[in-house]
């Protein structure tokens, strides 16, 4: 899934970059070791780690685990000398303690763990805030439309290291065409766009901490689309996300820093 995910992506991203686009093709060759590892790292093994820990974990323990990212990114922001202001600890407190609920990880069900698929989780965690962090940095010179093209190029890369393309189930993907461009579009394009785009506008631990609306979401999605009940637990935890988010921008107002 995450191998047809990062093809089928970087080739519709490049066809349209080669017709609308030219200049996001630029880059660097002494950034180009950069550039493989946004691809590898923060791209191949984040959806990848993430697969791997689903697959193994009920789904809200695997996002509670994955979305202290946050905490991770407020701490390497701290060692390096940047403010964080008790507001953004605070924040962060609250959107982990909100995605707990959201996800329904207080449920003792959803607690029954597997030790590797728990390691896998923390694996995740470690390579969505090293993607957020790597992005930051190469946006600096890169624009979100070409650091996406060349991250999915090199995650393909990597992929195809791992497995080789021929190795895939190409009917399978063909079957489902529809939703595998539910995928390219939906679930790949458009979302890393925006994050690149909020990440060249804003530091990698506030853009992280936003992030954690994305369960929120997830769960109202559920209830509208799926039917899924919504309990209180998770409304309040729902609740306590968006305050943190209020509490991420006022912070940025008015203290600066990170």
């Amino acid at each position: 899934m995450a191998q047809l995910r990062a093809l089928f992506s970087f080739g519709v991203l490049l066809v349209a970059l080669l017709l609308f686009g030219r200049q996001h093709l630029r880059a660097r060759r002494s950034d180009l070791p950069m550039l493989a590892l946004f691809g590898a790292l923060g791209i191949a093994a984040v959806q990848g780690t993430y697969y791997e820990a689903i697959a193994r974990l009920h789904l809200g323990v695997a996002l509670a685990i994955q979305y202290t990212a946050p905490l991770l990114l407020l701490a390497i922001a701290y060692l390096r000398g940047r403010h964080v202001g008790s507001r953004l600890w605070l924040a962060a407190a609250m959107t982990i303690a909100g995605c707990f609920f959201v996800v329904g990880a207080y449920d003792a069900s959803l607690r029954e763990v597997n030790a590797v698929g728990t390691v896998i989780a923390i694996i995740a965690m470690f390579t969505f805030a090293s993607y957020l962090l790597l992005a930051e940095r190469i946006l600096r010179s890169y624009s979100p439309w070409g650091l996406l093209l060349y991250g999915l190029g090199f995650a393909t890369v990597a992929w195809s290291i791992v497995r080789l393309p021929t190795r895939l189930p190409w009917d399978l993907a063909l079957a489902n065409w529809p939703l595998v461009v539910g995928v390219v579009f939906i679930a790949t394009l458009f979302p890393y766009l925006l994050t690149l785009g909020a990440v060249s506008l804003l530091p990698a631990a506030r853009v992280g901490l936003t992030a954690t609306f994305e369960p929120v979401v997830g769960a109202i999605a559920g209830f509208l689309l799926l039917g899924e009940v919504l309990e209180p637990p998770q409304i309040a935890g729902g609740v306590l996300v968006i305050v943190a988010i209020g509490l991420v921008q006022t912070a940025r107002l008015r203290s600066g820093g990170v």
